[in-house]
């Protein structure tokens, strides 16, 4: 096993891809939680809205 000392020259590159790599595979997750999130706030707003027009209607 070698182990390869990276310059400091060479840091700046190297968290660059490691940053692109945890966007990419981050992104997704991120997106389907925040899809998840809106359609949580949707449903509320759903409910909220019928038991309104129940109370109002007196059933």
């Amino acid at each position: 096993m070698t182990f390869y000392r990276i310059s400091v020259r060479g840091t700046p590159i190297a968290v660059a891809i490691l940053t692109a790599l945890c966007l990419w595979w981050g992104g997704p997750l991120i997106g389907n939680f925040s899809a998840q999130v809106a359609s949580l706030y949707e449903l509320q707003a759903t409910l909220k809205r019928d038991a309104v027009i129940t109370i109002f209607r007196g059933n």
